[in-house]
């Protein structure tokens, strides 16, 4: 399915591309629970069991989130504890707005995103740091219409446009 894709983008021809990444969504969307299921519940429980670590908690109802930046607080607490504790707040206290230290926060968390991915494919592609990026602008959006969108919707745009089409065009965008 990748290989034939590479032609649609060769061709820039939309319509196909947008067929791959449909082709691709469901099975793509069914892998990355699987795998989140596998990592964040089994293999972190197991190792939390054996170790004794009475702090199980991490993740929470991600699933149900009414919006991208409630999203991103649940569904990995262990780093979103780490990036809060460790670049959040060191730059509130130093005086930064909270709006600038959410970026840099950000910023950390897609460059540790993009290096992770270098290490995993062997190339510099900045896909991985450019999707957590566009996080940003796309939370204070949701911010903005906070009161004109019900949480409902938001939840079902961000599996339509994160899990459903976004990871798979991500995937296919990356294989080209």
């Amino acid at each position: 399915m990748c290989q034939a894709s590479v032609v649609h983008f060769e061709n820039r021809d939309y319509y196909n591309i947008l067929l791959s990444v449909l082709n691709v969504g469901i099975p793509c969307a069914y892998l990355w629970l699987t795998v989140f299921f596998l990592v964040f519940h089994a293999w972190t429980n197991f190792c939390g069991e054996v170790t004794r670590f009475a702090d199980r908690r991490f993740y929470s109802d991600w699933w149900n989130a009414g919006h991208l930046a409630e999203y991103w607080r649940k569904w990995n607490y262990p780093i979103h504890n780490w990036l809060v504790r460790h670049v959040y707040y060191p730059l509130i206290r130093r005086g930064v707005r909270s709006d600038l230290a959410r970026f840099l926060t950000f910023l950390v968390s897609a460059i540790a995103h993009e290096y992770i991915v270098i290490g995993i494919f062997r190339v510099v592609n900045f896909m991985a740091f450019l999707i957590m990026i566009v996080n940003v602008p796309a939370m204070q959006l949701q911010r903005a219409l906070r009161g004109k969108v019900s949480s409902n919707v938001n939840n079902t745009l961000f599996w339509l446009c994160y899990t459903v089409l976004g990871q798979p065009f991500a995937i296919l965008l990356c294989y080209y």
